[in-house]
C-alpha cells in the first residue's frame, strides 16, 4: 500500500509537466553544485540558517515569483560546520563539540521537514525520497487558504538543498520544478549514486 501511494504521488507530479514547460529555464549555480528548472531567472538573497544544534550557517535563497505561485531553492552551506562547533572560546564540552558538526548535517533533513509541518495546514504526503540516490524527504501540504506547498529536502554534504513550491488552489503540481534538481561535481557534471546495502553510496556517474 505504501508503494502504491508513493507511485501515485509521483505520477501526479509528472502529469502536469507539459502545462508548465513554456518559459522555463534550466538554472545552474556551479559554485553551489546544483542545477534546477525554474520559471525564470531567480532573485538571489543570503540568509542566516539556524541548525538543529543552534549553530548559524550561511545560506542562499534562489526564488522566482510567477503570478500567485512561488518557487525557491535554499542552499545551506555546512562547509564551516566543524570550525563552528570546535573553535568557539566558550565551548564547554570538547568531546560533544567534535560530534555536533556531524550531527548538524545528519539532522538537517529532519529539522527542515519538521519546520514545514509546523507551519500548519494538512500534510497530504510525507515520505522518504531521493534524487539520483541522494537521500532526502518530500512533503505536500494543503494550506489553510487552499494553496498547496510541495517541498523536497536533500543532503549532499556539506550542503542541504530545500526545494519549495507553493501553487494556488486547483493548480497542477509543479512537477517540472520538483523533480528537476541535479547535483553537480567540481567540473559541473551531474552526480548520481548507487546506494549499497550498508547505506554507503557508490558514484556511478
Amino acid at each position: 500500500m505504501a508503494y502504491f501511494k508513493l507511485y501515485s504521488a509521483v505520477i501526479a507530479i509528472f502529469v502536469a509537466v507539459p502545462a508548465f514547460a513554456q518559459g522555463w529555464i534550466e538554472y545552474a549555480d556551479p559554485a553551489q553544485f546544483f542545477s534546477v528548472n525554474l520559471p525564470g531567472e531567480p532573485e538571489i538573497s543570503t540568509i542566516d540558517y539556524t541548525s538543529e544544534y543552534g549553530a548559524v550557517y550561511p545560506a542562499r535563497v534562489y526564488a522566482v515569483q510567477r503570478g500567485p505561485s512561488r518557487y525557491s531553492v535554499t542552499v545551506v552551506d555546512f562547509t564551516v560546520a566543524k570550525i563552528t562547533h570546535t573553535e568557539p572560546d566558550d565551548k564547554t564540552d570538547d568531546a560533544n563539540a567534535r560530534s555536533l558538526w556531524v550531527y548538524d548535517q545528519r539532522a538537517s533533513i529532519a529539522q527542515a521537514a519538521r519546520e514545514f509541518r509546523q507551519r500548519g495546514g494538512e500534510v497530504t504526503f510525507d515520505a522518504w525520497n531521493n534524487i539520483d540516490r541522494v537521500e532526502g524527504h518530500m512533503l505536500q501540504i494543503t494550506n489553510t487558504d487552499g494553496s498547496r506547498t510541495f517541498a523536497g529536502i536533500y543532503l549532499q554534504a556539506p550542503r542541504l538543498y530545500i526545494l519549495e513550491a507553493t501553487v494556488p488552489a486547483g493548480a497542477p503540481p509543479p512537477g517540472l520544478f520538483q523533480q528537476s534538481l541535479s547535483f553537480l561535481d567540481e567540473e559541473g557534471k551531474t552526480v548520481r549514486y548507487r546506494i549499497e546495502p550498508d547505506g554507503s553510496r557508490t558514484r556511478i556517474r
